[in-house]
C-alpha cells in the first residue's frame, strides 16, 4: 500500500548548500579567476574585495566555529588589514554591503561559503601569487587553518537536513554570502578607479 511506503529521506545540509549555490559559486569564481595575482594589483584587489566581503561575514563565522565546531576561527579581518597596510592600501569603505539574511541556520550557511573560500586559497598558494620575490608575504593567503574548519564543518552538516526551517536559512544565507563577495569584488573595483581618478 501506498501509505506503508516510506518517506523520502531529506538531503543533508551540505547537499543541499552544495546544489543550491554551485551557479553562484561558478561566477564568483570567474571573476575573480580574471584576476592576475601574479601582478601587484591583482593580488591587492583580490585582498580588497576578501576585507569588504569578511567585514560582514565573518563575525557569524567566528561564532558559528567557536559554539557548534569547537574551533577558533583566525581574525580574517584583521590579517588582510595588515595585508592591505603592507600593500600600502588605504582604509576601505565596506559601502552597502550587508549580510540580510538571519534565519535558523544562517549561520551555517555562511560558514560553508567563507570556510570554502578559505579552502580554495591552497589552490593559490601552491601556483604562487605576486609579492613573494618583494618581501611581501600574505597573512591571509598563507594562513593554514582552513582545512582544519572544512573538516570540522562538512560532517557537521552531513549529519543535518531534517529541519526544513534551519534548511532554508542555511540555503538563503549561503546564497547572500556569495552576492556579498560578489557585491565586494565590483566595490573592489571602484576603489581602483577612485585611486587612478585620484592620481590624475
Amino acid at each position: 500500500m501506498l501509505l506503508d511506503a516510506p518517506l523520502p529521506h531529506a538531503p543533508d545540509l551540505l547537499s543541499v548548500l552544495r546544489e543550491a549555490t554551485a551557479p553562484s559559486h561558478a561566477r564568483l569564481d570567474d571573476a575573480f579567476g580574471a584576476l592576475a595575482l601574479n601582478q601587484r594589483d591583482g593580488i591587492a584587489r583580490f585582498l580588497r574585495a576578501h576585507a569588504i566581503g569578511m567585514a560582514q561575514l565573518y563575525p557569524p563565522v567566528r561564532d558559528f566555529m567557536r559554539r557548534e565546531l569547537g574551533l577558533i576561527c583566525p581574525d580574517y579581518p584583521a590579517m588582510l588589514r595588515a595585508d592591505l597596510d603592507a600593500l600600502g592600501e588605504p582604509e576601505l569603505d565596506a559601502g552597502d554591503v550587508s549580510l540580510k539574511q538571519d534565519e535558523t541556520g544562517a549561520a551555517a550557511g555562511i560558514s560553508y561559503v567563507v570556510t570554502g573560500s578559505r579552502l580554495g586559497l591552497t589552490v593559490i598558494r601552491q601556483r604562487g601569487y605576486w609579492g613573494e620575490a618583494e618581501g611581501f608575504r600574505s597573512a591571509y593567503m598563507e594562513d593554514g587553518a582552513e582545512r582544519a574548519g572544512w573538516k570540522a564543518l562538512v560532517p557537521w552538516l552531513r549529519a543535518r537536513g531534517d529541519d526544513p526551517s534551519e534548511r532554508d536559512g542555511a540555503r538563503a544565507a549561503a546564497l547572500e554570502s556569495f552576492d556579498i563577495f560578489a557585491r565586494a569584488f565590483a566595490a573592489s573595483a571602484a576603489d581602483d578607479i577612485a585611486r587612478q581618478d585620484a592620481h590624475g
